[in-house]
């Protein structure tokens, strides 16, 4: 098959991997080229790099693999969709979900199928083609679903059918479906389950918040550092940031606030001018302008734990932290909150 990876992050490149392996022409495509060119290159042979109308224009299927709150704009510039399978396979969280119901209404001509969003990417890079294989559920028109199941296989997963359209709200972030890697038995078990109410649905977010609340270690560096790392990543892909991540966090003096917030205009210059990092100067200058946002917060609630703990749920201090720090939107936060809980759970 001919198929358009729109967006090359974490899902959109390591399900076009999985899928290239199994011998399909996979095109990637994102609002900035460069990490499409370097996939393709990486790849060679039934790799290609487009944008991402042209990219949808030749594709028998087209992945739609970008941030929850990106997926309107990304479908807006697409092009033509009629006759396409288009797998829906961003998470959209906070208040402004997109549901597949509303994107098979706006898009009538394509074949729907919500699936690849309920395992994380190292689950999906990984284990695949395990013994016995992990679930990827599915949703959305028969049509579709048909086209989707082969691909699922492909990649080296064994689907599971939810239903129709409507269905899909049951792999939503929240449910017990969500980022929760299963065998098939155990899938078929927990499926029957929550269609008899027989399982509870969790908060992704609100779990995070609530880990944050409890577990936020005294060290401010945790946080900042992901915080950082969600600055650099809006809007280019994970592999670049991920491979450039250990100079970053040197240059920035592995995201001590202090020391960044101290960061005189020649030492910024510096950083501007160091291979080592992503020498994009709006993202260094909000890093240090947020370690000193940091530092303020600190001084007033004396402490990632207190400041947490004065909010009633994870929608408030979402909406506190997109205030409060410079080139972070909706999709950062949440990585922000997701991940920095994790580790903090943990004990770093």
């Amino acid at each position: 098959m001919n198929i358009a990876v729109l967006g090359a992050g974490r899902i959109g490149s390591t399900v076009g991997r999985l899928w290239h392996a199994a011998g399909h022409q996979v095109t990637f495509a994102a609002r900035d080229l460069a990490e499409p060119r370097a996939l393709a290159a990486e790849l060679g042979e039934r790799a290609h790099a487009a944008t991402v109308p042209d990219s949808v224009a030749v594709a028998d299927v087209v992945l739609v693999a970008v941030p929850g709150s990106a997926v309107s704009d990304v479908l807006k510039n697409a092009g033509s969709l009629a006759g396409r399978v288009v797998i829906d396979a961003a998470n959209q969280m906070g208040g402004h979900r997109l549901t597949l119901r509303q994107l098979a209404d706006a898009y009538p001509g394509a074949g729907w199928v919500r699936a690849f969003n309920t395992l994380q990417a190292r689950v999906l890079a990984e284990e695949n083609h395990r013994q016995p294989p992990w679930v990827v559920f599915l949703s959305g028109t028969e049509t579709a679903k048909r086209t989707a199941t082969k691909l699922i296989r492909d990649a080296g997963f064994e689907p599971v059918d939810l239903g129709g359209v409507e269905d899909s709200q049951l792999q939503e972030p929240g449910s017990v479906l969500w980022n929760n890697p299963l065998t098939p038995n155990d899938a078929h078990d927990l499926v029957a389950r929550v269609r008899s109410g027989d399982a509870v649905t969790v908060d992704p977010l609100a779990e995070a918040f609530d880990k944050l609340r409890k577990h936020a270690p005294d060290d401010p560096a945790l946080l900042f550092e992901h915080l950082s790392r969600a600055v650099f990543q809006a809007g280019m892909g994970w592999r670049v940031v991920a491979a450039k991540w250990p100079g970053i966090r040197e240059a920035f003096h592995r995201f001590d606030p202090a020391r960044v917030a101290s960061m005189s205009p020649g030492e910024i210059e510096r950083v501007e001018g160091d291979t080592r990092v992503i020498r994009n100067r709006a993202k260094i200058e909000a890093t240090v302008e947020n370690a000193r946002r940091l530092r303020a917060l600190l001084d007033e609630y004396g402490g990632i734990r207190p400041y947490f703990g004065s909010f009633p749920d994870a929608t408030a201090a979402s909406a506190d932290l997109r205030r409060r720090f410079a080139f972070l939107g909706e999709s950062g936060v949440h990585w922000l909150l997701l991940h920095a809980a994790d580790e903090a759970a943990a004990g770093r």
